[in-house]
């Protein structure tokens, strides 16, 4: 009986021997496939880093509206960090991960999705900024939200465009430039504007008492464009025209690109030019100088410090289509299923959470609205001819 029992023992003692040894072999398999597989990982992350890292040439054009910056009011202007705060110490890092990225694990296990933005004032001023809209996304989203900070436009597209992070927000113009070096972006929402639903609109103004009526008056006359050569809106502007039935290069007698509409104007206002092609929210006559746009703004510095009224003799005889401003853009290889979530939250957030909505638009209070690649089809067709 004693031998029986002692038998048995020792068969367990083999048996439970060789599990051990199983599992201590399984381990180290596993252990060593987890190190090949995070070198590789390291050296394609690496890869491209060096391949998309490096700042893009093209720079956008500050005389564009959708290039200013979204600020609604003075009220609401981002203040700089306390002294030493933010990763602002003169090294200007291409990229600022925030310290403490926002991850929450979720039941259903779901990746985390991760938003790019710009932020100056660096990273920890960001996230505290952006928390109620970082937050409301991961509740309507019921998945976790990385907020990145880029400190320039450049490295945040290149960021995007290698789906180093998965949603970002771009001027029109400067979303047009993204998309033509890839075609894997696509814009899901804009911010709209209470006087410009629709978006902005390029008007072309002469002086009323010109006798200018329409485009082809304008054959042998000189015009002032607020943009420059080689910017987009400059190139935009040119294409529309033509489309329009005016060849400003071989039509005009002068054509004269600025830096800013408020230049452009003045040159108009003094008789220096006899048109000038500028921005604005309405393409209506009787609003164009209390409508928002570069011609109430030349009205209001023009009249400071004097009496309201004085209203220049302006007339606009043309305006582009309408451009919506700039886009909420995530990248094609983000699930159909995710950007349809993405799109309702973000269409839902102006009346759902005020305070999400305000973090993340803080110049249009309209709310968001669907849009598409057609909708910036005049800039993305400039874009990818140059």
């Amino acid at each position: 009986m004693l031998s029986s029992v002692s038998g048995c023992l020792v068969a367990c003692k083999r048996l439970f021997g060789a599990l051990i040894g199983i599992g201590v072999a399984a381990t180290l398999c596993l252990a060593t496939l987890g190190v090949t597989g995070l070198q590789a990982q390291e050296a394609v992350e690496r890869h491209m880093l060096d391949t998309l890292g490096r700042d893009m040439a093209t720079q956008p054009d500050s005389s564009f509206p959708m290039t200013e910056s979204d600020v609604r009011s003075p009220v609401d202007q981002l203040q700089p960090l306390p002294s030493g705060e933010g990763g602002n110490d003169g090294s200007s890092p291409t990229i600022t991960e925030l310290e403490e990225p926002n991850t929450v694990t979720l039941l259903d296990d779901k990746p985390p999705l991760r938003v790019g933005l710009i932020s100056q004032q660096g990273a920890r001023y960001l996230q505290t900024r952006i928390e109620p809209f970082r937050r409301y996304l991961q509740e309507s989203l019921s998945r976790p939200i990385e907020i990145v900070a880029y400190s320039s436009m450049p490295s945040l597209m290149a960021a995007h465009i290698g789906r180093k992070v998965d949603y970002s927000i771009y001027p029109a113009s400067i979303f047009s430039m993204a998309y033509a070096s890839c075609g894997c972006l696509t814009p899901m929402v804009a911010p709209i504007s209470r006087e410009a639903p629709d978006g902005i609109y390029m008007l072309l103004v002469v002086r009323g008492a010109s006798g200018i009526q329409n485009l082809a008056d304008l054959s042998g006359r000189s015009m002032a464009l607020s943009s420059k050569d080689g910017a987009i809106p400059f190139y935009m502007a040119m294409n529309e025209l033509k489309k329009a039935g005016l060849n400003p290069e071989r039509d005009l007698d002068s054509l004269v690109g600025k830096d800013s509409p408020e230049e452009a104007l003045e040159l108009l206002d003094e008789g220096a030019v006899d048109a000038a092609l500028v921005w604005s929210t309405t393409p209506y006559n009787q609003n164009i100088f209390s409508s928002e746009g570069a011609i109430s703004a030349y009205l209001q510095k023009k009249n400071r410090g004097r009496q309201a009224g004085n209203k220049p003799d302006f007339l606009s005889i043309w305006h582009s289509p309408a451009i919506p401003a700039g886009p909420h853009v995530i990248h094609n290889e983000v699930s159909k299923q995710t950007r349809a979530e993405l799109i309702n939250a973000l269409k839902e957030m102006n009346h759902r959470d005020p305070e999400a909505y305000d973090a993340i638009e803080r110049r249009y209070g309209g709310g968001f609205r669907s849009v598409s690649l057609k909708d910036y089809e005049p800039l993305i067709e400039i874009a990818t001819k140059r």
